[in-house]
């Protein structure tokens, strides 16, 4: 097989580079998805159907990261979490930032999980979007940040469904980059569709201040 060659004496055979980015990408999404929640509407009627995504951030902290529209578009319903153990319970909003789509909110079951690193994103790096699809099965994809935009929004060419809203996005060092805010429409004559997402300083932000707020959750 080819192999590709870097200076004089550095060569790698591309079928090994393949496979440790294969290893790399489900080491990624087996440890990332235990700080997943799925967010379903309650209503009246005790029916449910697939509201978003959410995600923890703090390790021993009972509140948790989703996109603003997910939680006031519950109107009346209240707003019921799954988490990946099989249990579920109720969330209440403590926050909401509708112009930056950012919502903070509090849930039964504390983090067990290690406090998630972050970093800033940058045009061409690679990430990962977690979310849940309109049936409700967590999904993994990939992309590339593709453009840096105004008010902390950035873009990228990974996959989402509607229920990805809410969803965590991540780099090749499993550090939180931002959060999936939704669809950015057919960009300039780019077939596929862009997915929009807040960065994450702007997520971190807004949590603080949630923080602050409620010390009784930290």
């Amino acid at each position: 097989m080819a192999r590709l060659r870097f200076g004089l004496d550095a060569e790698l055979d591309p079928y090994q580079l393949a496979l440790a980015k294969q290893t790399n990408d489900k080491n990624i999404n087996e440890k990332m998805c235990r700080y997943m929640l799925c967010l379903k509407y309650k209503h009246a009627d005790g029916s449910l159907h697939a509201a978003g995504s959410a995600f923890y951030v703090m390790h021993g902290q009972r509140l948790a990261v989703t996109a603003a529209h997910v939680t006031s578009a519950a109107g009346t319903n209240q707003i019921v979490a799954y988490y990946p153990d099989g249990r579920q319970s109720d969330v209440i909003t403590l926050g909401e930032d509708r112009i930056a789509d950012i919502s903070v909110i509090k849930v039964d079951a504390t983090c067990p999980l290690p406090t998630v690193r972050h970093t800033a994103p940058c045009v061409g790096d690679t990430v990962y979007l977690l979310g849940f699809s309109s049936a409700s099965k967590l999904n993994f994809t990939q992309g590339m940040v593709t453009s840096m935009e105004q008010a902390a929004i950035f873009t990228t060419d990974a996959y989402a469904d509607n229920g990805f809203s809410g969803g965590p996005v991540f780099n090749l060092h499993m550090e939180l980059v931002g959060m999936v805010l939704g669809g950015a429409g057919f960009v300039q004559g780019i077939t596929n569709q862009q997915v929009r997402c807040i960065h994450v300083a702007k997520v971190e932000g807004f949590m603080s201040g949630i923080m602050a707020a409620f010390p009784e959750f930290v």
